[in-house]
């Protein structure tokens, strides 16, 4: 008697059951699925050149220009300091012979390295000894995309793109 009710008692495992398992799991693959293409697809354009096409046509100009820019032997500095509650980029130009490059102006873009959410412009103001600053606010910690354009004469002399990290 005892050991009917327990027979009674357990559970068969049907292949109702087992269908309901495997949809449940694929509901759950899908649903993950479905939140990442929607996070990666809103959180990054993906898009670098506006025209490619058009940057396609400038590359042999584009080599000339970074050749340059190689030949000048510049170097420039970059670092993010926090101060209080700001945070301020700051560069150093030197040139081939370890001299202070004066007379640039200096725009930078900062963002982050995924997402252009956070991008910022600033022209950076000419300090002593080749050393420029700009005052870019408040930044979060972590790892900041830095973009820098030195022009002379409304003519780009240098060009480079850095991580930095930011405590």
């Amino acid at each position: 008697m005892a050991q009917q009710r327990l027979d009674a008692s357990e559970k068969k495992l049907t292949g109702w059951h087992v269908l309901l398992w495997i949809c449940g799991f694929f509901a759950v693959v899908f649903t993950a699925n479905g939140a990442f293409v929607y996070y990666a697809s809103t959180s990054w354009p993906g898009v670098v050149e506006q025209s490619p096409y058009q940057a396609s046509q400038n590359y042999n100009n584009t080599l000339k220009e970074a050749q340059a820019q190689a030949d000048r032997q510049w170097q420039m500095g970059i670092e993010l300091k926090r101060r209080q509650n700001d945070v301020f980029l700051i560069v150093e130009a030197r040139d081939k012979l370890d001299n202070p490059i004066t007379d640039l102006v200096i725009e930078a873009n900062i963002g982050r390295p995924a997402t252009e959410s956070f991008d910022r412009q600033l022209t950076l103001s000419s300090k002593t000894g080749g050393t420029y600053q700009g005052t870019i606010g408040t930044l979060d910690p972590g790892r900041w995309r830095i973009k820098l354009e030195a022009l002379e004469d409304s003519e780009v002399m240098f060009q480079t793109l850095q991580t930095v990290t930011l405590k």
